[in-house]
């Protein structure tokens, strides 16, 4: 049976790069296409913080947001956020059950990553599991039915994976606007008080203007009075 994996994991803290995983698999699953030649750590690390970080939405609890935009072809991509300002990010190849890149993430974040060697460590342990698990389901006296029924449960279990992750990238869609207009009325209440504040001072300087001119003018007719 295929021993999938995914290619790809970044973990980052105040978006600087704390550990790498890297999987550099010829066996099919590990680089798909044209997209082989090009799936480097290079580009990989350039598309997290070109294209990934800036569109992360921290979200609490257990949960894992697929990036929507394909930004390598033959690769889909994860990212999963937790306290402290951390950030999972995963390059998982097309073919692998959705599942595994998920589970990977959740886990993760249970974990310290402080270094590659750690990562790697277990992110290896976590696919290793995965491996025997779906062994577990395996029938090898009908290797060729159990195969095809194997990838039938994959098939259903990235269905409804793909519709929990449709909804998962709403509420982040939805938290992301949330937050902004958050910032756009806080702006606005700052842009409003400057306003206010510069209003008050000056009506202040024509108060004190005005004033000013009163008293020089009457000081004026006084005076003229005075020596008439």
């Amino acid at each position: 049976m295929k021993k999938y994996n995914v290619t790809y994991i970044e973990a980052l803290r105040d978006n600087k790069v704390i550990a790498t995983y890297f999987n550099n698999s010829t066996e099919g699953y590990g680089s798909v296409g044209k997209a082989g030649s090009s799936a480097t750590p290079k580009v990989f690390r350039k598309l997290v913080d070109e294209l990934v970080i800036p569109k992360v939405v921290p979200l609490s609890g257990n949960k894992v947001t697929k990036v929507s935009s394909s930004l390598l072809d033959g690769f889909e991509c994860y990212y999963g956020t937790e306290a402290g300002n951390m950030v999972y990010v995963c390059f998982s190849p097309a073919n692998v059950p959705k599942i595994l890149p998920l589970r990977i993430l959740t886990e993760l974040k249970t974990m310290s990553n402080e270094t590659d060697q750690e990562l790697d460590s277990h992110v290896r342990t976590i696919v290793e599991q995965f491996y025997n698990e779906l062994m577990s389901y395996h029938d090898s006296s009908t290797a060729e039915a159990t195969e095809q029924d194997m990838q039938d449960i994959i098939q259903l279990m990235n269905d409804n994976i793909d519709k929990f992750l449709q909804r998962q990238e709403r509420v982040s869609l939805l938290v992301d606007r949330t937050s902004k207009l958050n910032q756009s009325s806080y702006n606005f209440k700052r842009k409003a008080g400057r306003i206010k504040a510069k209003m008050w001072w000056q009506n202040v300087k024509v108060c004190t203007t005005i004033a000013a001119v009163s008293v020089l003018v009457v000081t004026t007719v006084l005076l003229a009075v005075h020596f008439m």
